[in-house]
């Protein structure tokens, strides 16, 4: 009895560190992330940007041509 219990208590003490690893990459995951999420929100203007210029002088560009002509 005593050997299991001192087994379940090793169980417990590597799911305990398990759980603390996650933890700490998940809060390292969300730092990138806010870091990310800027440079997403730039590049997004910056294309809708380039799609207005396009549609503003040569929207030609944007059509889309049949491949059975």
């Amino acid at each position: 009895l005593v050997n299991l219990l001192v087994q379940r208590e090793a169980q417990l003490e590597r799911q305990k560190a398990e759980y603390e690893r996650q933890k700490l990459l998940l809060a390292k995951r969300e730092t990138e992330l806010k870091k990310l999420k800027p440079q997403v929100k730039d590049l997004e203007d910056y294309i809708d940007t380039l799609l207005v210029r396009i549609m503003e002088q040569k929207p030609t560009l944007l059509q889309v041509r049949s491949k059975f002509k």
